[in-house]
């Protein structure tokens, strides 16, 4: 299926969009003689591109580009399409530098670049892939997770579901993602209390024991009171209400003994 090639001209150089889908090694006869880079680019389809903005540089003449094909964003792009770039009058073998950007929505969503040896009065091919230039990319259609705009099934390294932005788990507080495309510990949340430190076999542990008790905190794998962990007073490591004569405090501070009484504000009064 060929259709009338849209064109960009620019001080001496001239773009073609050759193609509307690839097919083989189609080309345009109207356009097919003189210097000029014949570029094919290929990309991920869940990328969804609607436009590529082309431009480069050739040595001993003008840079050519940037420009965007096609003008109007009227449809998606498919991997294979082909542009040509016609050169001017430029010296045979010198170094071409093509860069394209892959557009959604008027975004620069991927990219890709090649360098190729030019030949005088030759149709030179040129072949790249547009990459994603970020990782968030949404993959349309997926049910696991998208990474580098590829739909990708749900690991722990790559967790996620609805073709939205894989996340690597926490290794760690972590061992698996469920199917909601959610990280965690066995069949429970992941491990993000101040009682625990890691998961081990679909449990949440402080180091090599069971979680901490109330009004403790997991550190260094060890069960401590701690500012984080009590609102009362630490008496060793356990935490204590704070409002009593033999054991007065706030804060995850030491217990201390009043002489009289320990008042509303959990200080001793002599």
């Amino acid at each position: 299926m060929m259709r009338g090639p849209e064109t960009a001209t620019r001080g001496g150089w001239k773009l073609v969009l050759v193609c509307a889908v690839l097919l083989g090694a189609c080309r345009d006869p109207a356009t097919a003689s003189g210097t000029a880079l014949y570029v094919t680019t290929h990309f991920e389809p869940t990328l969804l591109l609607t436009q590529v903005r082309v431009g480069g540089a050739v040595e001993q003449a003008a840079p050519f580009g940037p420009h965007v094909l096609p003008e109007e964003p009227t449809r998606l792009l498919s991997s294979g399409e082909t542009l040509r770039v016609l050169l001017g009058d430029v010296p045979n073998g010198i170094q071409a530098k093509v860069s394209v950007e892959g557009l959604r929505d008027g975004n620069v969503v991927a990219r890709g670049e090649s360098t190729v040896q030019v030949r005088d009065g030759y149709e030179v091919g040129v072949t790249l892939r547009l990459e994603p230039t970020t990782s968030d990319t949404f993959c349309l259609g997926c049910n696991g997770c998208c990474q580098n705009g590829v739909c990708t099934n749900a690991t722990q390294e790559t967790c996620g579901a609805g073709g939205n932005a894989c996340v690597a788990c926490d290794a760690v507080r972590t061992d698996t993602c469920d199917a909601r495309g959610i990280c965690v510990c066995g069949s429970n949340p992941a491990c993000s209390e101040l009682t625990v430190d890691h998961c081990v076999n679909g449990q949440c542990r402080c180091g090599s024991g069971g979680p901490c008790a109330q009004g403790q905190e997991c550190v260094d794998g060890m069960c401590r009171c701690t500012a984080n962990s009590c609102g009362g007073c630490c008496s060793g490591n356990t935490c204590e209400p704070g409002n009593t004569k033999d054991k007065c405090g706030k804060d995850g501070g030491v217990c201390k003994k009043c002489n009289k009484s320990c008042n509303a504000q959990r200080e001793c009064t002599n």
